[in-house]
């Protein structure tokens, strides 16, 4: 029950139940890509409320490359192709993250074990950015979401993962999609980090700054529910 920080309909009672959907993706590959390839995993929740559609983003990191918005086109156009070559090219990729010291927290999240997740079904979701719930009374905290995947942490070698790159391509939507039809519903736990301004004030880092995590020490997680995927879309478009 987590009313007392947030008045949105969606968290009003306990044990409500509300449609979501969730589409997950690769950053750097476009559509028919190899999903396997070393590369964050996008995750973005979107919840059907009784308010209105809430859509948020996330990713499988809780930190992201850069703290500062301004520097996100020139970072995104270093994951993509380069427009005189229409090829990969990593010294691109690499100039940018040398040059840009705060990308060193999410290049050894996403060059460790996981930064090859076995799918989509074993790997975290996080909202990363810092958000902000009003309750009833007006009152404001800031917050982060995290969603905890109820299968566990499972990751692909790195050679297994360049050898599915090449044999099956879409391995991590074909698990997702065969395991939901056979009734095998994957699930993830939702949980909330709280900060009041007061602790952000005293704060000895930015809490707005996306390439840091809250301390869960010092703001532990607060289980909010689970999401549930139990159904696949009826059309992919």
């Amino acid at each position: 029950d987590i009313s007392k920080y947030c008045k949105a309909d969606v968290f009003s009672q306990i044990g409500k139940k509300t449609p979501c959907a969730v589409r997950f993706s690769t950053v750097g590959g476009e559509s028919g890509s190899a999903d396997t390839a070393r590369d964050p995993r996008g995750f973005a929740v979107k919840m059907y409320t009784e308010e209105g559609n809430w859509d948020c983003v996330g990713n499988n990191t809780p930190i992201f490359f850069i703290r500062d918005p301004l520097h996100f086109p020139n970072f995104i156009h270093t994951q993509k192709r380069n427009p005189k070559t229409h090829l990969k090219d990593p010294t691109m990729f690499w100039d940018f993250l040398t040059l840009r010291q705060e990308t060193a927290h999410q290049v050894s999240f996403l060059f460790s074990d996981r930064g090859t997740p076995d799918g989509y079904r074993y790997m975290n979701g996080y909202g990363s950015h810092t958000f902000k719930m009003v309750n009833k009374d007006g009152e404001a905290v800031y917050c982060k979401f995290h969603y905890k995947t109820d299968q566990g942490i499972k990751n692909l070698l790195p050679e297994e993962a360049e050898k599915l790159a090449g044999k099956n391509p879409e391995y991590a939507i074909q698990d997702l999609y065969n395991e939901i039809e056979k009734g095998n519903f994957p699930s993830w736990t939702w949980s909330i980090q709280v900060m009041t301004f007061e602790q952000a004030e005293k704060c000895s880092f930015n809490p707005f700054d996306l390439t840091k995590v809250w301390p869960h020490a010092d703001y532990p997680l607060i289980p909010v529910g689970k999401m549930v995927l139990d159904r696949n879309p009826k059309n992919y478009f």
